[in-house]
């Protein structure tokens, strides 16, 4: 059997390291109202650059807050980016998120019992943007769910 080795896929990955803190715009959602909200996200290397860990805590205006352990890494047999999310909602992350980079943009899908969201990621050297587009239940469109600027900590 053959180990996997890091790839161009781990390497485009670091472009997330560092440590981020922002502003998110958060469309309504059965379990929230909408909202504006402070967040900050740190991502760091792991398992000597098998693996991206962010760690991730957004604090609401209302004060509530919801905290978030994600693992980026990539699968070997496709080379997809694949995304293991945990979080303080406490659902099991069932099937990782997958996706891969297109023009300076990890775009990775993630569907779950509830519904399915597409999430854009575009880090610059001193600028994070993420965007969520989600397809809840029933529904037969995506709408925007979160819109979210952060910015490099010095």
């Amino acid at each position: 059997m053959e180990l996997p080795e890091i790839g161009r896929a781990h390497e485009d990955l670091k472009a997330l390291v560092g440590d981020w803190a922002g502003v998110e715009e958060l469309a309504a959602a059965p379990w929230a109202p909408a909202s504006t909200a402070k967040a900050t996200a740190s991502y760091r290397v792991a398992l000597e650059g098998f693996a991206v860990v962010q760690e991730y805590v957004q604090t609401r205006e209302d004060g509530s807050t919801f905290l978030g352990h994600n693992v980026f890494t990539v699968d070997p047999a496709t080379q997809e980016t694949l995304w293991y999310g945990f979080d303080s909602y406490g659902f099991p992350p069932g099937e990782p998120g997958r996706g891969g980079w297109r023009e300076g943009t990890l775009h990775l899908e993630k569907r779950t019992p509830r519904g399915i969201a597409w999430h854009r990621l575009t880090p610059s050297t001193d600028v994070l943007t993420h965007e969520i587009d989600v397809k809840m239940g029933d529904a037969t469109e995506f709408s925007p769910f979160l819109r979210a600027c952060y910015m490099r900590a010095q």
